[in-house]
């Protein structure tokens, strides 16, 4: 695993919550989603971090799935000069780009490989309890 962006915990003040219940929900929230708190990242503070998970190395390519995500559901592919997002029900580009021979690896292993179970199983396994996006389920198999 490796990490994604970071959120200063601690900025968020016990003021700004309008009840004990509601910070303690933001609390375990933080805690209870694919998270990582560390004090030695940055010499100002803790940091907790967002965690992505790697799915597959195919071919030079790294494809992602980051734990606290907007819809649709989707996966990252990484390359060294590039970046980009996928659907996860059909594959179809969402944000950024790819070389056309890359983009035919991404599909192939999509389509030919059957990754989308792969892919569906890390979605709903790093699901935080507080991402915008749920669970993702096939039509008929929910």
């Amino acid at each position: 695993m490796s990490f994604k962006g970071t959120k200063w915990f601690y900025e968020d003040s016990p003021e700004q919550f309008e009840s004990l219940d509601e910070l303690t929900e933001h609390l375990h929230s933080l805690l209870s989603s694919q998270t990582l708190v560390s004090d030695d990242i940055d010499p100002d503070g803790p940091v907790l971090t967002e965690i992505k998970q790697l799915v597959k190395r195919v071919d030079g390519l790294k494809i992602e799935i980051y734990s606290n995500e907007h819809p649709p559901p989707h996966f990252h592919v990484i390359t060294s000069d590039s970046k980009a997002s996928f659907r996860l029900d059909n594959c179809e580009l969402i944000e950024g780009s790819l070389t056309s021979k890359q983009k035919r690896k991404v599909e192939y292993w999509f389509n030919e490989m059957n990754a989308k179970k792969a892919l569906i199983s890390v979605w709903n396994n790093t699901r935080p309890a507080n991402c915008t996006v749920g669970q993702y389920y096939e039509i008929g198999n929910e």
